[in-house]
């Protein structure tokens, strides 16, 4: 027998992780906020929602990716398990160096036309070759990309903390000007 933690949604669905869970509550946010981006249109809200990886994918084309934390540790853990799995293999031998080094792969940097016809390009593959779509998708970009952020809980600064850092900014500037 086995413990292990799972989240449960209101509706009775289950999830092993919570992000997971989060992600399928904000669902409904986000076709709402979406069908209110596409003036009402059901079935183009839909299709937003559906292909949401790849839309905002199409938007990321061009920009320089860092390793974040939440990278490592995933891979850390999984390297842990591969090593696990499959003992005296490359990764049981060589994996803290993979780990160590890696980066993801480079990428060409692109001026904001060039990033237009690659993001444009791929979101034409992805509506299966219709242009009209991907033009409003990109025109409708800022729009798109804050539907899909329906829901989130942005979290919100200490007021004293602000106040600190505001006055710590006026003191340093009133150094600066006093040094000049």
């Amino acid at each position: 027998m086995e413990l292990r933690q799972v989240y449960s949604t209101p509706d009775g669905k289950t999830f092993e992780n919570k992000k997971d869970a989060l992600d399928y509550m904000r669902k409904p946010k986000i076709l709402a906020a979406m069908k209110a981006v596409a003036d009402g249109n059901a079935e183009l809200a839909q299709w937003l929602v559906d292909h949401q990886e790849q839309v905002e994918m199409a938007f990321e084309t061009g920009t320089i990716k860092r390793v974040s934390k939440a990278d490592k540790k995933a891979m850390a853990k999984a390297m842990v398990e591969l090593k696990a799995a499959l003992p005296g293999n490359f990764f049981a031998v060589h994996g803290d160096d993979v780990l160590d080094s890696f980066r993801w792969p480079t990428v060409k940097r692109m001026d904001d036309a060039e990033k237009a016809t690659v993001a444009r390009n791929t979101l034409v593959a992805a509506s299966e070759g219709n242009t009209d779509l991907a033009d409003w998708i990109l025109g409708h970009k800022t729009d798109i990309l804050a539907a899909y952020e329906a829901g989130v809980e942005k979290k919100q600064a200490n007021p004293k903390a602000a106040e600190a850092l505001a006055a710590y900014r006026a003191k340093k500037a009133a150094e600066k000007a006093a040094a000049n």
